[in-house]
């Protein structure tokens, strides 16, 4: 008879403290891990450093991608360094257009098992055109870090990116052209990276 009361006494101790116990913090959503996770920020392109803010937390993310790439303007078209164009196939930097680079950029996220994006500094002033449309030109010094099987044995890679961004009829900015440039650091460049996506 003790032993049935006890356990009735246990069970209802139980059924009134597991809630508590489940909202303790047992289960908080984890921080954003460096490159992306669950809950990256995507805050609407109201500015081209919206954009820019988007790019370098989402790009090489899986749960980032479709941020990424809803920055890409329709016009998009993306242009390798002219070293690199030389080195590559005869092709593959073909007509870069958005569908290209949303596709690249899915190839490389779903390979990559660690991302993080630099803009290190801008090289150049930026050239702002009062349109229409509006239009910002910016020229920025990046670094990544990538590890990716299909980018083995690089994992680092340098170079300088001109970036056309530019507001559409909705006042929200987007990338249209992305120049990309070596720079000294002998590394390989984003769009040596990218190439190696194009299937």
């Amino acid at each position: 008879m003790k032993s049935s009361a006890a356990m009735k006494v246990a069970f209802l101790t139980l059924v009134l403290i597991a809630p508590q116990m489940l909202s303790c913090g047992l289960f908080k959503p984890r921080d954003v891990r460096p490159g992306g996770g669950a809950g990256v920020p995507c805050p609407a392109p109201n500015s081209p450093d919206d954009v820019v803010s988007n790019l370098l937390a989402n790009y090489g993310s899986s749960v980032g991608l479709d941020c990424y790439t809803s920055m890409l303007d329709d016009a998009f078209t993306f242009h390798p360094d002219a070293a690199d164009s030389l080195a590559a196939p005869d092709t593959v930097y073909v007509n870069w257009t958005r569908a290209v680079e949303s596709s690249v950029a899915s190839l490389l996220a779903g390979n990559a098992t660690f991302h993080q994006v630099f803009f290190d500094s801008t090289y150049a002033s930026t050239v702002t055109v009062p349109g229409p449309p509006r239009t910002e030109v910016r020229f920025y010094a990046y670094h990544l870090i990538i590890h990716a099987s299909q980018a083995a044995p690089d994992t680092l890679f340098s170079g300088r990116a001109d970036l056309t961004i530019v507001q559409g009829s909705n006042t929200q900015w987007h990338i249209v052209n992305w120049q990309d440039r070596r720079d000294a650091s002998g590394a390989r460049t984003w769009g040596y990276l990218r190439k190696l996506y194009r299937f």
